[in-house]
């Protein structure tokens, strides 16, 4: 077993590229003047700029490791993330399946 999957396991979620009804969020936005930022937010209809928005891919681990702990395991919780293979993602669930094993030892 992989350490997403035992992350997924664990902690009840899925990932996924395809947009529509997800119960979180995380993708690149450009600002009026070119820029790019991230966003990582529950709701993409109210973006609030000091919560959701990041400057710097590397910060979005942090929120998806935060969503994914702390986020209700009653149903499987579907992630969108516009780039599966980002490095954040890779460091997420490798510090999460860490506190895993932290926890069953």
């Amino acid at each position: 077993m992989t350490n997403l999957e035992k992350v997924q396991n664990y902690y009840n979620f899925k990932f996924t590229d395809i947009y529509g009804l997800q119960d979180f969020y995380i993708y690149e936005e450009s600002t009026a003047d070119g820029y790019s930022v991230f966003i990582a937010t529950d709701d993409p209809e109210k973006i609030l700029v000091n919560e959701n928005v990041y400057y710097y891919d590397s910060d979005l681990k942090d929120a998806l490791i935060e969503y994914i702990i702390y986020s209700s395991k009653l149903n499987e919780d579907v992630i969108y993330l516009d780039d599966l293979n980002a490095y954040f993602v890779q460091e997420a669930i490798e510090e999460i399946n860490e506190l895993i094993e932290d926890r069953n030892d």
